[in-house]
């Protein structure tokens, strides 16, 4: 079974890391990467492609909108 290739941005590094931990015990996800502002969201989702970003809306250099 593929598994759903997830994106996780946000600028708050703790909250990434609890989501990271949660989402990694689910069987049919994995984590592909994690951003910390609006700029490297947008290149990690263009080189990684991921199925799912969760997107923080208010995030430094660029906004999740």
């Amino acid at each position: 079974m593929d598994k759903i290739r997830v994106l996780i941005s946000d600028d708050n590094k703790d909250f990434c890391e609890i989501l990271k931990e949660f989402l990694s015990a689910q069987e049919d996800m994995e984590i592909v990467g994690i951003a910390n502002d609006g700029v490297e969201a947008l290149e990690l989702i263009s080189a990684l492609e991921p199925e799912i970003v969760i997107l923080d809306v208010i995030m430094p250099n660029l906004d999740g909108i």
